[in-house]
């Protein structure tokens, strides 16, 4: 077995179970435990699986969520394919909406990169109205309000009092947590930019959320939306089966493969 699918298969392997220990992988991958203390470092290093004694665990997230720059840099590979899977549920002549956020941000650069006739675009992110400003065919309307650094977004009551009055196709969304049953969550600080996320949901016909594997098994205090309110699930290839499984009952899920690329 090649690193790269070696290192796929342990990362499949620790958010599938939760933990995993150094000597279970090493006799599931019939290599030896050297081999896979070193795999688990430089996975632990990239941010795929939280190093503890003697194995390994799903990562958790600690504190706010760190500002949209920032995370930009994780993930990135996931975050690519997921938007190019992503581009091909948009139609000429579609109005979609674009929330503020790194993995959608993925989206609008594959946006850019094809021709469009007639695509409206409505988005409240000052990075993906940068990305398409100059794009042909593409027609933005910018979702006004407070303005959060951090988010690189606009948000707040007149975001949503400008939401009420379109129509809009296709809304694509990221999140911090996703779970089939709690649905999508965020903690309490990133109130308003959920209420504003709930504004784009009232607005839209069909709700595109965009989830690298990460997100995936993680909930916090203040739902963001119920999975109920989710039409379809755009994630990468290593995000848990079970988890899938749970999703595929009510929602249609999109993954994306993630070939040709190393961890």
């Amino acid at each position: 077995m090649l690193k790269p699918d070696r290192q796929d298969a342990i990362v499949k392997g620790v958010l599938r179970r939760g933990t995993a220990s150094v000597v279970d992988l090493a006799t599931h991958l019939d290599v030896s435990e050297i081999t896979i203390r070193r795999d688990l470092d430089e996975l632990a290093q990239a941010g795929y699986v939280q190093r503890i004694r003697g194995g390994a665990r799903r990562p958790r997230p600690r504190g706010p969520e760190p500002p949209v720059v920032q995370r930009q840099l994780d993930q990135v590979r996931e975050k690519q394919a997921i938007g190019l899977a992503a581009v091909e549920l948009v139609r000429d002549g579609d109005v979609i909406a674009l929330e503020s956020g790194s993995t959608v941000l993925e989206l609008a650069r594959a946006i850019a990169r094809r021709a469009w006739q007639d695509l409206q675009v409505v988005t409240n992110s000052f990075t993906i109205l940068n990305e398409l400003i100059r794009t042909p065919g593409v027609q933005l309307v910018f979702v006004g309000g407070f303005v959060n650094p951090d988010e690189m977004g606009a948000f707040g009551t007149l975001a949503e009092d400008m939401l009420k009055r379109l129509n809009i196709n296709k809304f694509f969304v990221g999140c911090r947590g996703i779970d089939p049953n709690i649905g999508l969550s965020n903690d309490v600080r990133a109130e308003m930019e959920m209420v504003t996320v709930r504004a784009f949901v009232a607005a839209s016909s069909q709700v595109v959320v965009m989830a690298d594997h990460t997100k995936f098994g993680h909930a916090f205090p203040l739902q963001m939306l119920p999975i109920t309110d989710v039409d379809v699930v755009v994630t990468d290839s290593l995000t848990p089966e079970n988890m899938l499984e749970e999703l595929w009952q009510d929602t249609q899920v999109i993954v994306a493969p993630l070939d040709g690329a190393s961890i």
